[in-house]
């Protein structure tokens, strides 16, 4: 069977052989008689649908009759099939085909009687088909096909973004741009790229549709992974027709970080300063975020944002309405310290579908003796051979007592000690008796020297005890000057003072 093209033009050559009988003349005295001989009249008739979609089969039905009153022998269908359609079925089989002319031989009509050709043809363009017939004994006959072409078309309407755990939602339009009737179109998607949750891509059935139709349908999914979301979505039918379209969501996901700001080193018994940062560093805001901070035993909160210190759970909680991919929210507090050792805060933030975020800080608390040395002369010159009062003053400014203060004075040459019960004096040196000293007492010690010679004299304090670990040294002067270096005029007046005194 060849292929022949869907502009059929059909013409129709019936060749008939009848035998003609002659009548038998009759004669007559006076006149002739003429006597009417039968024929055959053949017509030829097509049925077909009125319009096809393109690629559909369409169905001729050439029906061949003989109206005349004598029988058609012989009768030949010829049909000629354009370029622009593709015969793929006849019934009968054609007796001879040549180039795009099929030959049907249909053979003898009695009168009245019917005979019947097939033609099954695919149309390849929407070129209306015109099927015509024409035959010596009838008049001309032409049917016309209106051939269709439906044509889909898929548009994705969906939100640039979407928070990981939210929906996300595809509105797919598919719409018949053609001018034929599309049948049975199922709409498939297809995840490309990202993790959503179960399987809820499934194809959907649309139907039918007629030309300049549109129908819609959603897709719906939940992404679990933070990136990239595409899919992409055909819509097909069983005659051949597809379209595709691709749509892609970025799938934002925000986070929560946490640090600890504060004092790593601190006395026992001082206040500091702490801060709670929070911050996102995903692609999204949060939603309500609590941050929960819990206190150690040795430490304990004096103030803070919010009023947010509940004494009774020793935590801290602020809750926040969201934060942004830029926000830093800073949540500060002061603690004093209470007890030695290392006193660890921990906290913890958390939002709804974020994983939570945790830190820790550790402040040493340090219970230290924190000694304070001060020593200063009663006199800044003094002559030679007078004594000089010296006071040396230890203050404990830490936070441990010290049990064994001791303080020791080195004297320089110039310079003599002067025996006095509260010390020792021995080869040059002063030597305090050993010392109870509290956190935050202070105590004063006093000695007295005398100068041997003419010029500045410094005495060394030196200081050790409690949790010193080396021993601290200090240093006082005076200058010592003698009556020979003051000018006569300076003891005269010197001398006429002390008579007006007396």
């Amino acid at each position: 069977m060849r292929s022949f093209s869907w502009l059929l033009g059909l013409s129709l050559l019936v060749a008939t052989f009848a035998s003609v009988g002659h009548a038998q003349a009759r004669r007559a005295p006076s006149t002739n008689q003429t006597v009417a001989t039968p024929v055959p009249v053949v017509q030829v008739t097509v049925q077909n649908p009125r319009e096809i979609n393109i690629g559909k089969p369409a169905t001729f039905v050439l029906s061949v009759t003989n109206q005349g009153k004598a029988a058609a022998n012989n009768v030949v269908v010829e049909t000629r099939v354009p370029e622009h359609a593709e015969l793929t079925g006849t019934t009968p089989q054609p007796s001879e085909v040549e180039g795009t002319i099929a030959k049907f031989q249909i053979g003898d009509l009695a009168p009245g009687a019917t005979r019947r050709v097939t033609l099954v043809a695919v149309p390849k363009t929407t070129d209306v088909i015109k099927v015509g017939a024409t035959t010596t004994f009838s008049t001309a006959t032409q049917s016309t096909l209106i051939v269709r072409q439906p044509m889909l078309k898929l548009l994705a309407q969906t939100a640039p973004s979407v928070s990981i755990g939210a929906e996300a939602n595809w509105l797919l339009r598919v719409v018949n741009t053609g001018d034929g009737h599309a049948d049975d179109i199922v709409v498939t998607p297809k995840l490309v790229e990202g993790e959503v949750q179960g399987t809820p891509l499934r194809a959907v059935r649309i139907g039918a549709l007629k030309p300049g139709e549109t129908k819609e349908v959603q897709f719906t999914v939940i992404p679990t992974k933070r990136g990239k979301l595409a899919a992409s979505f055909e819509g097909t039918n069983a005659d051949g027709l597809k379209a595709a379209v691709d749509s892609t969501i970025q799938v934002l996901q925000a986070q929560l970080a946490v640090k600890a700001v504060g004092p790593v080193v601190q006395p026992i018994g001082r206040e500091g300063s702490y801060e709670i940062q929070v911050t996102n560093p995903g692609d999204a805001a949060t939603g309500s975020t609590m941050v929960v901070v819990k206190i150690p035993a040795g430490l304990e909160v004096t103030a803070a944002a919010q009023n947010s210190y509940d004494k009774a759970t020793r935590t801290l909680r602020w809750r926040i309405t969201k934060v942004r991919p830029t926000d830093v929210v800073r949540l500060p507090f002061r603690a004093e310290t209470v007890t030695a050792g290392e006193q660890t805060l921990s906290v913890l933030a958390e939002s709804n579908k974020i994983e939570d975020a945790t830190t820790t800080h550790t402040t040493a608390v340090i219970s230290r003796s924190n000694l304070i040395v001060t020593v200063v002369n009663d006199q800044e010159l003094a002559e030679v051979q007078d004594p000089v009062g010296f006071k040396v003053t230890v203050v404990n400014a830490g936070s441990r007592p010290v049990e064994d203060l001791r303080v020791n004075v080195a004297m320089p040459e110039g310079l003599s000690a002067v025996d006095a019960s509260t010390y020792d004096v021995a080869d040059g040196k002063i030597s305090f008796p050993t010392q109870k000293l509290a956190s935050g007492e202070k105590v004063t010690l006093t000695f007295q020297a005398v100068g041997q010679r003419v010029g500045e004299h410094r005495v060394r304090v030196l200081v050790s005890g409690g949790a010193l670990t080396r021993e601290l040294s200090f240093e006082g002067s005076t200058y010592c000057y003698s009556n020979d270096e003051v000018p006569v005029s300076t003891k005269k007046l010197g001398s006429e003072a002390a008579n007006a005194t007396n």
